[in-house]
């Protein structure tokens, strides 16, 4: 028998309920916040909340009382009634089995749960998480207390961290190295280690938690200074194409430690000259922006003085905004569609569509602090699938695991607050149709789609929900409708094409081209049923000249126009 999650948090709830009823316990658990959090939880609610419960976590299952002279959950859950129900014994003994530490993903098995490695303690455990799984990956980190829960299963906390960075998890595992040389028995972590190392709380930390949140900080600060100088050229004028052109110039000469002033005959000043010339991007900022940033982006140069070869930067100006003719809509989503078949960066070809269409970024000038975390759409759905388990319980829940194909979709997304109405009609009106396997996968992910906007718009108050507000009941008809039309398309394909020319339908056998011109579009008749006046189709002309319908989208992709 598996205790479930809500056994675990009944039980730990009755248990802070006892420590409040007690009043020396509950003083000193009001006096161990500063402690644990220091003076200040900072950040929005949500985080807020998760913070006070990983300290709920350590004040009642890890930290010794001084009044009860004992860890609270061993004398307060001792004392409890026998008559007790069965189910609050057993969540009492997942409390008190429970530990914390830095788990390494190490096995996915999706729909099930997966295998950690605990870094400290070098222990492997099975988490039973049906949901989660579908959103985690290997090599992923785990920041938090786990739960047995029977069968040698564990669960882990909803107030744990996750991180998604492969360097950062090399670092976690060097320091954590360095720390057990030397050292008999096992390395333990504390919930307060973990919460200077990966949350930043104020507090006094072992020396295991200094060395680790070291090197966690600077790659954090590392992080920070490459995002810094990539606003900064942007702010400039420059595309981001543009900006990755700058950033490549400068890693591509190793970073000299001994030059005092980097800059003056140097890559760097090689790039600000360009710069002068061809941008109107602050020099000053930028000097300081990429002096920063040039340590992260390169090595060292070796011992001795070797000497480089010197690539020329390339830098452009960038169009000023615009309103595109409404001639160039349908031919800027065709040319998209043929290269998105052909390339793997996505973000590289909105750029070129930026600019061919003249409009600019959605979030251009937004966001002047945030760092780039990469994976941060997989974190923030995971934490979503947890939240969402909790409040209605694994079975209401578990249809919302769909949501694990926006996460997929969006993994190069590196800051959340930078989602918006583009990212969410390209995952239901392109991603989808493409993907999902027949009409009733569409409608679950559509449908996890719109409860996951509605809770980032609630619970981080990024404006989820708003943006898919105009287009949500059209899409609620029309996707599912379009994905049983592929569904037939690929039955009778094999696959879904990825060539072909983008057309607008205008029903029977009548479609129109990015162009105006006129095409005689044969559609298979089992998908035909499916398919409406104002949808999208993509169309490859066959060897006698019949363009062939190969794929179906829903009428709402024509608002991809004002947005990519």
């Amino acid at each position: 028998m598996l205790i479930p999650q809500t056994t675990i948090e009944r039980a730990f709830n009755e248990l802070l309920e006892r420590t409040r009823s007690n009043a020396s316990a509950w003083s000193e658990f009001a006096a161990s916040r500063g402690e644990f959090l220091g003076s200040v939880v900072a950040g929005n609610p949500r985080t807020r909340e998760m913070a006070e419960r990983r300290h709920a976590e350590w004040f009642l299952l890890e930290r010794p009382s001084e009044s009860l002279e004992l860890v609270p959950a061993q004398v307060l859950g001792a004392d409890a009634d026998d008559t007790d129900e069965t189910e609050l014994v057993l969540g009492r003994e997942a409390l008190l089995g429970s530990f914390a530490s830095v788990f390494e993903i190490t096995g996915v098995r999706a729909g099930e749960g997966v295998w950690v490695r605990d870094l400290a303690g070098l222990g492997e455990y099975p988490l039973e998480e049906a949901d989660a799984s579908r959103a985690l990956e290997s090599g992923d980190l785990l920041v938090g207390r786990i739960f047995p829960v029977g069968d040698e299963l564990y669960r882990i906390s909803h107030a744990s961290g996750f991180f998604r960075d492969a360097d950062l998890l090399g670092a976690v595992r060097a320091d954590l190295e360095r720390a057990r040389e030397g050292r008999r028995g096992v390395l333990r972590l504390s919930q307060r280690d973990l919460e200077a190392m990966f949350f930043g709380s104020p507090i006094h930390a072992t020396p295991t938690a200094q060395a680790a949140g070291a090197a966690i900080e600077l790659r954090r600060q590392a992080l920070m200074a490459v995002s810094a100088a990539r606003r900064c050229l942007e702010a400039g004028g420059l595309a981001p194409a543009e900006v990755d052109d700058v950033l490549a110039g400068l890693a591509s000469e190793p970073f000299d430690p001994r030059h005092v002033l980097p800059g003056a005959g140097d890559r760097l000043g090689e790039i600000l000259a360009t710069l002068a010339f061809e941008t109107e991007v602050d020099l000053e900022a930028a000097r300081r922006a990429l002096a920063e940033a040039w340590p992260v982006l390169s090595s060292p140069p070796p011992p001795g003085n070797a000497t480089h070869e010197k690539r020329p930067a390339q830098t452009g100006r960038r169009k000023q905004a615009g309103s595109a003719p409404s001639g160039k809509v349908q031919r800027a989503l065709s040319d998209f569609d043929a290269r998105r078949a052909q390339a793997d960066d996505l973000e590289a070809l909105f750029a070129d569509l930026e600019r061919e269409l003249e409009i600019e970024p959605e979030d251009a000038g937004d966001d002047a602090t945030a760092p780039d975390f990469p994976g941060v759409v997989g974190a923030m759905v995971i934490e979503f699938l947890w939240d969402m388990e909790r409040e209605r319980g694994a079975e209401a829940a578990r249809p919302l695991a769909a949501i694990a194909n926006f996460a997929q979709f969006a993994q190069a997304q590196g800051v959340f607050e930078n989602l918006g109405e583009r990212d969410l009609l390209m995952f239901a009106c392109l991603w989808l149709p493409e993907r999902a396997q027949d009409a009733a996968e569409a409608e679950r992910s559509f449908h996890a789609l719109v409860e996951f906007a509605t809770w980032a718009e609630e619970q981080h108050a990024v404006s989820l929900a708003s943006a898919l507000a105009p287009s949500r009941e059209g899409l609620a008809s029309s996707l599912p409708r379009v994905c049983a039309a592929n569904a037939r398309l690929r039955a009778r394909l094999g696959k879904l094409h990825e060539g072909g020319e983008m057309l607008g339908y205008e029903g029977g056998s009548a479609a129109r081209s990015s162009q105006g011109e006129a095409r005689a579009v044969a559609i298979a008749k089992e998908a035909a049923a499916h398919v409406e006046a104002g949808d999208f189709l993509r169309a490859e002309k066959t060897p006698g000249s019949e363009w062939r319908v190969v794929c179906v989208y829903p009428p709402q992709t024509s608002k991809l126009a004002g947005l990519i």
